[in-house]
């Protein structure tokens, strides 16, 4: 796997357990798929939304999408069908430069892909700078606080855990370690709370 990853130049990286803001564009990815299905199941009630999810990938697929401008079909394979266009089945010399043409077409293509999503990532980034308390970044190693539990089953449970230790401190997560277990975790800063002695 790790071959694969380092041919195709993609960075593994882990997201933060109950924090799918980490993980925004596979999220973003889920929810564009569920509206698709869901306005085909309410057309199609007895239709079983499985059935119907190789045929939203499709559609997904050959959208174009507002932060490239490119359909993932564009950005793959160069056209934006779904599939090869019949002059793929050429001669030699014909084929070579049309694999040449495709290697341009695709380099320009993720050039602009690029400059049109570092130009949406940064607009993102204003926003949600915007909105993100000033010192939400100001937790250091060794500093005790509480973590806000995703899942609250009624009322009355307390909506905090803890207190933990910070092993480590990344851009915008710590890793905590519980007193109790001596297990480490990965959590958002967003989850955290600092704890203060009385």
């Amino acid at each position: 796997m790790k071959d694969l990853c380092s041919l195709y130049d993609i960075k593994l990286t882990f997201s933060s357990v109950s924090h799918p803001q980490s993980n925004g564009s596979i999220e973003r990815f889920h929810a564009t798929l569920l509206e698709i299905i869901r306005s085909h199941v309410s057309e199609n009630p007895d239709e079983h939304p499985f059935n119907i999810l190789p045929y939203a990938v499709q559609c997904y697929n050959s959208t174009r999408n507002k932060t490239t401008g490119f359909t993932p079909y564009e950005l793959v394979f160069g056209h934006t069908s779904g599939r090869p266009p019949e002059h793929v089945y050429l001669e030699k010399e014909l084929m070579s430069k049309y694999v040449r043409d495709i290697r341009n077409k695709l380099e320009y293509y993720y050039k602009i892909a690029r400059v049109r999503t570092d130009e949406q990532k940064q607009k993102a980034k204003i926003r949600f700078d915007s909105r993100v308390s000033p010192n939400l970044q100001s937790y250091k190693i060794g500093d005790e606080v509480f973590v806000k539990q995703s899942q609250i089953s009624n009322k009355l449970q307390n909506k905090f855990d803890g207190p933990f230790e910070i092993t480590q401190v990344f851009e915008n997560s710590a890793l905590l370690k519980n007193p109790e277990t001596k297990r480490i975790s990965k959590v958002n800063f967003d989850r955290l709370k600092p704890c203060f002695e009385t």
